[in-house]
């Protein structure tokens, strides 16, 4: 019988994945000739999948969003909006077959996102230091920050497509003749969110099929004034903070995500910094699921630069499960 205190021999994904992180340190050390020369390496699984899960619990979009790998240049999304797939009732035997197709497919670019760490070489030569957390950790800073910008802002040329460069719509009517606009609800005020009705005014606009897994995103500022906003009826405040750690603060029922880089409350300009929705279905990511690093001590003196490269994309796929607040007059 094994004693509890023996060690187990590791297994041979245990090894690989050791071997892995070995040759990762010697490349970042300068000891393996791809570090003396210009050649990139791909960084090691494991490394790769930490990086990737940190990225997703830091960047506020990205955590509620869809996420798809591909290894493709684009993912291509088929959406069907045809009336078929409502449920109804067989008449003499015979299915009704009378309905409206509405099927169209949506590409999604994956654009080159960097990142930059920098150290000295006194810095690489200290054997006290685990180089390899260090630079991780500085590409999931980087890159989690560029990534939850451009989720919300990118143009969609060397971008994703952030959800706030669409277009917004203020009537039925004008959103149902525009269909890449976000139907949206006006304050009437810059910098205000004066009454609890605007909030519901939004979460009204959600197609019922959306309330499950709706979330309110929102910019810090925000979410101080509506923290403030009291029931007409019974004068309770409509936010309720969690008591519990890892348990998100809720609004009218629904979680609050905060994210720094949501337009703030500005009394000079309209803003849009309430965002309430089911992002699950509404924005998709798409990511190559490889981080390239090149070491280059050559262009940054008296530094060492890594320059680290992963390809991902995103794009609003449902409008429909979109509203937002426009702070405006």
């Amino acid at each position: 019988m094994q004693s509890i205190t023996e060690k187990r021999p590791a297994t041979p994904h245990h090894d690989e994945a050791y071997l892995d992180l070995k040759q990762f340190v010697s490349y970042l050390r300068g000891e393996t000739d791809e570090s003396r020369n210009t050649e990139s390496i791909n960084v090691p699984m494991n490394v790769e999948q930490y990086i990737t899960e940190k990225i997703k619990s830091m960047a506020p979009v990205k955590s509620i969003a869809r996420i798809t790998s591909t290894t493709a240049e684009k993912l291509d999304v088929v959406i069907d909006r045809s009336d078929f797939n409502q449920s109804g009732w067989i008449t003499d035997n015979k299915i009704s077959s009378d309905y409206q197709t509405n099927i169209k497919k949506i590409s999604i670019e994956l654009h080159e996102l960097y990142a930059r760490p920098r150290v000295t070489q006194r810095f690489i030569d200290d054997r006290s230091i685990r180089i390899e957390d260090f630079i991780k950790e500085k590409i999931v800073s980087q890159m989690a920050s560029a990534e939850n910008k451009a989720f919300l802002f990118g143009d969609g040329i060397s971008q994703p497509h952030g959800i706030l460069k669409y277009g917004l719509s203020y009537t039925e009517e004008s959103y149902k003749k525009n269909d890449k606009t976000i139907e949206a609800v006006k304050t009437g005020a810059n910098g205000q969110i004066p009454k609890m009705e605007h909030l519901v005014s939004v979460m009204e606009k959600l197609p019922s099929e959306y309330l499950h897994n709706a979330v309110w995103l929102m910019s810090r500022n925000a979410a101080s004034t509506i923290r403030f906003i009291r029931d007409h009826d019974n004068k309770r405040f409509i936010w309720n903070d969690s008591l519990t750690t890892g348990i998100p603060a809720t609004l009218l029922g629904y979680p609050v995500v905060i994210s720094d880089d949501m337009p703030k409350l500005l009394t000079e300009r309209p803003t849009t910094p309430v965002l309430f929705g089911n992002l699950y279905e509404a924005y998709q990511i798409a990511e190559r699921p490889h981080i390239t690093l090149l070491k280059d001590p050559y262009n940054s003196k008296p530094f060492v630069e890594f320059y680290a490269t992963k390809r991902i994309g995103g794009d609003i796929i449902n409008f429909d499960a979109i509203k937002v607040l426009r702070c405006e007059q």
